[in-house]
This record gives structure tokens, C-alpha cells and sequence, in this order.
């Protein structure tokens, strides 16, 4: 099989984001990466939604939260609201709420979904807040069967990495890999922080520096620094 394809995370559907969520850490020392959306925000009824999420226009989606194990790919949990949702698939029913796998060509491997019999549901959509950043997409499509099929992709590295105990699994299994080599040193004007420090280091940033602008410029110079590793990494045929 040809380089540029892992699994990146798993959805699933859940009645209580927050009752999962401790049933994960209990029994899998899952960990929370961030919340996509919080039960603070309306749920997300409109058409468009219901277009690219594929869901009865009976239900809203809600809740929406990224876990992590130890190891292997992200755990999304979702809450959705309405009267028409089912109970959990027997193991003979058919699909997950979502299969998402990473790519690292969005719109070659669309097609080649699509070539495969498959379906997109809308045309690939930047990913926003904690994963914005130029270039990161996601599509949602069906598979021949009728399961749900996400591809995702985000070359540039994404917001959440600043205080987020540890990367997802992918594109970078290992969180030290997602940085350059020496990890890159962010001058805060407060003091040095490095992301292999890890969340402790930011006790001292200033709320400047964590405003919308600072935090781009820090993620920009994260992103600048990965490319000479990038090259390395090419190189080495890794």
C-alpha cells in the first residue's frame, strides 16, 4: 500500500460527552485533547449541517470532544439531540459513526474515493478553531454500503498543539515528532517556551501572547520551524 494514509481518528456517538469521557480515562487512560464544540453552544441544526453531516433534519449535533489513549488514533465523542436517533449497532449491523482516515493529498484521494464507489456529502470544508491552519480540510463522504467516511488533512500544525497534553496520532505518532530537531524556543517576552516542556511552561505566558494574534504568530513559527525537518525527514525516506 502507497505512503500517506493512516487512520486518524474514531467518532463515536455517545448519550453524555461527559459520562464517556470518564468511562474512557478510567478504563483506557484516555486523556482530553480539547472540546471541538461544549454544550454551551446551540446545537447545530441547520441545513447545511444536515447536508455535509448526513443526519436526519430531525437532529442537531451537539457536544463534540477529542479524546486520546496512550496510544493509537484520536477518540471523538459526539452528542447529537433529536428523536430520531437509534440505539448502538449490534455487532452485525453495519459501520461506525465514522471512520476518518488522514491524507496527505485531500482532493487526489477524494477522487479516488469517489473512483472507489464511493460518495461525498459536500465539497471539502476548512477545519476551524483549535484545528485551523492553511490547508486543513475534511470532507465527509459515505462508502458504498452507507457508512460514514472521513477523510482529513492538516499540513500546517494546529492550535491545539500549544497546551494540549499531546499530539494526536497522527500525522505524527509521537509528539516529539511533530517538532523540529532541536525543538523550536517561542520568545514570549516572559520567557522562553518550548512545546517539549509541555503545558507546565506556559504557566507564565502573558494573556498577550494567548490573545487570537499572539497565538497565530507562535503556531506560524511553529510551522516555519518543521520544514527543515520535513527535509530531513524526506532524506531519510522515512
Amino acid at each position: 500500500m502507497g505512503r500517506g494514509f493512516r487512520i486518524d481518528h474514531i467518532g463515536v456517538t455517545v448519550p453524555d460527552v461527559d459520562a464517556a469521557t470518564a468511562f474512557f480515562a478510567a478504563a483506557f487512560d484516555a486523556v482530553v485533547l480539547y472540546d471541538v464544540r461544549c454544550r454551551t453552544e446551540a446545537p447545530r441544526n441547520t441545513p447545511e449541517a444536515h447536508r455535509y453531516l448526513g443526519i436526519p433534519t430531525t437532529m442537531a449535533q451537539g457536544a463534540i470532544r477529542m479524546l486520546a489513549m496512550p496510544e493509537g488514533p484520536g477518540l471523538e465523542l459526539f452528542e447529537y439531540l433529536g428523536p430520531d436517533q437509534r440505539t448502538a449497532a449490534a455487532p452485525s449491523d453495519l459501520g461506525w459513526q465514522h471512520l476518518a482516515v488522514y491524507v496527505d493529498d485531500m482532493d487526489a484521494s477524494l477522487a479516488k474515493v469517489e473512483a472507489a464507489g464511493g460518495a461525498r456529502n459536500s465539497d471539502p470544508r476548512d477545519l476551524a478553531g483549535v484545528e485551523a491552519g492553511e490547508g486543513n480540510r475534511f470532507v465527509y463522504t459515505r462508502t458504498p454500503w452507507g457508512s460514514t467516511l472521513e477523510l482529513v488533512s492538516y499540513p500546517t500544525p494546529q492550535p491545539y498543539l500549544l497546551t494540549a497534553p499531546r499530539a494526536k496520532w497522527a500525522p505524527w505518532p509521537d509528539p516529539s515528532d511533530a517538532l523540529a530537531d532541536p525543538a523550536p524556543v517561542f520568545r514570549t517576552g516572559i520567557q522562553d517556551w518550548s512545546p517539549v516542556a509541555g503545558t507546565d511552561s506556559l504557566v507564565g505566558l502573558s494573556a498577550a501572547v494567548l490573545s487570537p494574534v499572539g497565538l497565530w504568530r507562535l503556531v506560524a513559527r511553529f510551522a516555519g520551524s518543521l520544514t527543515p525537518w520535513r527535509a530531513r525527514r524526506a532524506s531519510a525516506g522515512r
